[in-house]
């Protein structure tokens, strides 16, 4: 947490997860154990160390939307992410905002010193302590033997009203001079069993956390209660009739206000306001059915799962709804995979939305378009996209540790304005290089060019597009240079299914394109493709003698070795092209007066992104060169020097 919103947020998280203990507590408050009450406790500490909204997920509510909201209404655009649930002090406080969260990061450090004292003090008594006589060592070895409890290093203290475990590593049972009741000593032994020094320092340590939140103080205290409530239960399961009766008159006894809450030993437990609730609970003592155990273990890990899970942000469900409450939405709505990063600033181009651009856009460009009049955005794009299309990720490269660039391919129903039709072509694609980049633990977009067009006859751009921008391989031997464009195309699956549509179905056609923003997209399916062209460096009279060439290409990846004989580009055919394995070949027939370059047709492949995670760029291509079906060079093709 770097502000007070930040804590706010998280704070708000953890009170709606408290709340909703508290109700499920009352309702199964005579249902299940002690024990299952206490453990109920860590779903809401794993909330308090769980960064709220942490994978794009909330418990309960989207408490991030209520954030921006408020800080939009007071003219703050700054993005508050809840990265860790400690807070962090970045800068000298300027500010009324950053003042309080001042005075908060103060109360937490205040309430982690008062502990301390009290911790340092009460091993200061602690040290004054004499060990006990032989009597009380075997009196306390029996119980732990009778129990099966392993007991620990005991000592004396003169001017304590109880018993009490105090530290965790190598802790000690403290025990006053007066004589031992086995009830007592068995009840702190079980604090020993459990751990219970080490659950009040972390009980403590997330009160500190959230010290001014009265709601998780008084979650804090219940959990205290519980704790000593479950060895409550434990031991009066082991006490029948007179015996039950004489424990509650020994707790009347076992207040110890001089070290109530300090933290480290379980004097924490035994402040004298408790002490009726544990009598009340003691006279309502009942024995529970031992299959309780599994069906409170199996309560907890479904509440927790659920609550932990939580649910996913929203996006926006008008493209153009431009309120405070929209635009607060569209703030808290982030990508969570760098997937979901180009899927939205791709949908936001499509659509126009300024909420669908908020989502995906860098802190630094989000105050502009929060205030935005018209709740559209320009996006730069000279035309209208296909509404019967989808958009294509070209070229996709790791760049950094978080960060991707690849280039956004749209096909439009429209020339451009910006550029002359040529008759021959059928279809115009716009393209721009964008880069994806994770800010704050959330995935964000910017364009690192304008938009431009192409024509094309290529309709399937899934295919690859000789039009669009691509890698090229060069190689040159004996007057012949081969170039191969190599291109990866990504998609996300946006289709969606219209089962109601009878007429649509009936042509094959029931489905359409989602154009809401999928945060947590993937890539559902990959390609790749290949281009070569041939070209001819020598003279015209050179090139008459030539009536077919022919290429077989073979993709080398880092880690590969070199393939070996390559299958031969030879036949009649006016055009030959096949794939396997790598392999590509290709064979076209010329006439005179030809060239001198010659596309020489391509290859490629695809399936699910999962099958196909290594498409990437090839480190080189080898390449056979057949003249009139003979075998006249073989080269390799490497990256060409921009």
């Amino acid at each position: 947490m770097f502000d007070i919103w930040g804590f706010i947020l998280q704070t708000l998280n953890v009170s709606g997860v408290a709340v909703l203990l508290l109700i499920i507590k009352a309702l199964l408050k005579d249902k299940l154990p002690p024990k299952w009450h206490f453990s109920v406790w860590s779903i809401l500490g794993i909330m308090i160390l769980f960064p709220a909204g942490i994978f794009g997920r909330y418990s309960l509510f989207n408490w991030q939307t209520v954030i921006e909201f408020i800080k939009i209404l007071v003219k703050d655009y700054s993005f508050s992410r809840v990265l860790f649930p400690f807070p962090v002090i970045k800068t000298v406080p300027h500010s009324f905002a950053e003042w309080v969260f001042f005075v908060y990061v103060a109360g937490v450090g205040i309430s982690l010193l008062i502990y301390l004292i009290s911790y340092i003090r009460l091993r200061v008594v602690l040290h004054k302590g004499i060990s006990p006589d032989i009597e009380t060592i075997s009196t306390i070895n029996t119980i732990g033997h009778k129990y099966n409890i392993k007991p620990c290093r005991v000592i004396v203290v003169s001017g304590l009203p109880s018993a009490f475990v105090c530290g965790i590593i190598r802790p000690v049972l403290v025990v006053p001079e007066k004589q031992l009741d086995e009830k007592v000593i068995l009840h702190e032994l079980f604090h020993l069993k459990n751990k219970d020094t080490f659950w009040s320092i972390l009980i403590c340590l997330l009160r500190c956390l959230h010290w001014c939140n009265p709601l998780i103080n008084y979650c804090a205290n219940l959990a205290i209660n519980d704790m000593e409530s479950r060895c409550d239960q434990f031991v009066l399961e082991q006490l029948e009739g007179e015996e039950r009766r004489d424990y509650g008159k020994i707790l009347l006894s076992m207040s110890n206000e001089q070290f109530a809450k300090t933290p480290g030993s379980t004097c924490i437990n035994n402040g004298g306001k408790n002490i009726r609730k544990r009598i009340e609970n003691i006279a309502r003592f009942k024995q529970y059915p031992v299959g309780m155990s599994l069906v409170s273990v199996c309560v907890i890990i479904a509440l927790g799962c659920s609550l932990i899970i939580g649910v996913q942000a929203v996006n926006i469900p008008k493209s153009y709804k431009n309120d405070s409450w929209s635009m607060a939405s569209a703030k808290s709505s982030y990508c969570t995979t760098y997937v979901g990063a180009f899927d939205t600033y791709a949908k936001a181009v499509i659509t126009e939305s300024n909420n669908y651009r908020i989502m995906c856009a860098p802190e630094n460009i989000q105050t502009d378009l929060i205030k935005s009049t018209n709740g559209r955005w320009n996006g730069g794009l000279d035309g209208t996209c296909s509404s019967g299309d989808d958009y294509y990720i070209y070229n996709v490269e790791t760049i950094d540790k978080d960060v991707f660039e690849g280039v956004l391919v749209l096909k439009l129903v429209n020339k451009p304005d910006s550029m002359e039709w040529e008759l021959e072509k059928s279809f115009f694609v716009a393209y721009q290089k964008i880069r994806v980049y994770k800010e704050k633990g959330r995935w964000v977009t910017i364009p690192l060019e304008e938009f431009q067009y192409a024509e094309t006859n290529d309709e399937w751009l899934h295919y690859g597009c000789d039009k669009l921008p691509a890698t090229t391989f060069t190689g040159t031997q004996n007057d012949y240079k081969i170039d191969i464009l190599f291109q990866t195309i990504y998609v996300v699956d946006n289709k969606i299914t219209n089962d109601d549509d009878v007429f649509s179905s009936m042509f094959g056609n029931s489905y359409s394109y989602n154009k809401v923003p999928i945060l947590n997209a993937e890539f559902s399916m990959a390609y790749d493709n290949h281009e070569s062209t041939l070209t001819h460096l020598g003279t015209q009279e050179e090139r008459d003698l030539v009536n077919r060439i022919g290429v077989s290409v073979a993709s080398v990846y880092p880690g590969q070795e070199r393939p070996g004989e390559l299958p031969p580009a030879i036949g009649c055919q006016n055009i030959h092209s096949s794939s396997s394995d790598g392999y590509s070949s290709s064979t076209t027939s010329v006439q005179q007066g030809w060239g001198p370059t010659v596309h020489l047709s391509g290859g490629g492949g695809g399936g699910t992104f999962s099958q196909l995670l290594n498409v990437n760029t090839p480190e080189y291509y080898v390449a056979d060169l057949y003249i009139n079906n003979e075998l006249y060079a073989q080269m390799e093709l490497h990256l060409e020097e921009e």
